[in-house]
């Protein structure tokens, strides 16, 4: 049976949420180890009444899920476990990261992403300004990542769509549900040059729950998080919020303090936030963006060496790049070789480092 069944398993269990969901994954390198272990063994890492209903709810749970994946099948979406390649990297190392996505569109782009995030109200400054940033970014080959939501979220991602880059769309709901509708034409055109992404099965509904789990992915996906324009109580700060609990760099626009759309832009820079007065911002907080950028115009890349690249945006030991990549040691000893070779990265009493 295919792992990823058990995943989609693990990822509807009532009462497992997927911080649960991961230090499980923790133990158990293999999603369907857990399915097979002993309620003793089991409650001691979830608890006793969480391993009960997971044993005997197998079937049940293991039934929901090939449904699931036969809806996925049939609508074009795919399916991406935690511990699958394709999972982005940033967002695995969230505490909760989602224990599938389901993706529509091209997955590849993520990996070098901003979020540009802001309110459903806004003023012409604050769509003027969302726009320069965004254009700016996605002539970088930055990625734009956003939420859908009418207001900034959709200047953002028509933003980057018109300057011919790449942007991705986290729902509150399945891929394939269009919310809002008013968003249909801009859903499409994200499928041709982007993706959507949910930890949602098909079909499913929003809901007033579901949008502020959503954030979480917007902020986990990206380097950094950019509030262009947003009042005082928005989901915009809920997301800049859990970006700077990720350890990821929180961009706010300054605004006029009369200004009550961007009220929680100035709240942000009054608690540390960076006050994002031009790109140059983003370049000084986030350099390896951009030197990657650079790089890749000058050499020819591979995806392994790419993804080691976006590794070492700080000295790492070869036992960490082979926890990351998935590859082994044999493997990833000779392409860190031929990067040595490239002048692309350098070793330094043990820990390997960008050039």
């Amino acid at each position: 049976m295919d792992k990823t069944i058990f995943y989609v398993c693990l990822s509807i269990a009532k009462g497992l949420g997927s911080k649960t969901v991961k230090k499980l994954l923790d133990v158990y390198e293999d999603p369907e180890l857990i399915f097979h272990t002993s309620v003793k063994e089991l409650s001691g890492i979830i608890g006793l009444k969480r391993a009960e209903y997971l044993l005997r709810e197998k079937e049940t749970l293991i039934e929901k899920s090939r449904w699931i994946l036969e809806k996925a099948v049939k609508k074009d979406i795919k399916v991406v476990p935690l511990k699958d390649r394709r999972y982005p990297r940033l967002l695995k190392e969230i505490p909760d990261p989602p224990t599938v996505l389901y993706v529509k569109g091209n997955l590849s782009s993520v990996d070098r992403s901003i979020s540009v995030v802001g309110s459903r109200r806004f003023s012409l400054y604050g769509k003027s300004i969302t726009y320069r940033f965004v254009k700016e970014l996605s002539g970088e080959n930055i990625n734009i990542v956003s939420g859908l939501a009418l207001g900034i979220d959709t200047i953002a991602h028509k933003s980057a769509l018109d300057r011919g880059g790449f942007t991705t769309a986290v729902l509150g709901c399945g891929v394939d549900v269009v919310y809002p509708y008013e968003n249909r034409e801009l859903y499409d055109r994200i499928l041709e040059r982007g993706c959507l992404i949910s930890e949602y099965p098909p079909e499913t509904k929003p809901s007033k729950y579901t949008f502020p789990q959503r954030n979480r992915i917007i902020a986990g996906l990206s380097y950094g998080t950019i509030v262009t324009e947003a009042p005082e109580k928005s989901g915009a700060l809920i997301t800049a919020k859990l970006a700077n609990e990720y350890g990821r760099v929180v961009f706010a626009v300054p605004t006029n303090i009369n200004n009550p759309y961007g009220k929680g832009c100035n709240i942000l820079i009054k608690e540390g936030a960076v006050p994002l007065l031009s790109t140059d911002d983003i370049k000084q907080e986030i350099p390896f963006l951009f030197e990657q950028e650079k790089e890749q115009k000058d050499i020819q890349l591979s995806d392994i060496e790419r993804e080691i690249l976006e590794i070492l945006t700080e000295p790492r030991h070869i036992d960490v790049i082979i926890q990351k990549t998935g590859y082994s040691f044999k493997e990833i000893s000779l392409i860190l070789f031929d990067m040595e070779m490239k002048g692309l990265i350098e070793c330094s009493q043990g820990m390997y480092i960008r050039r």
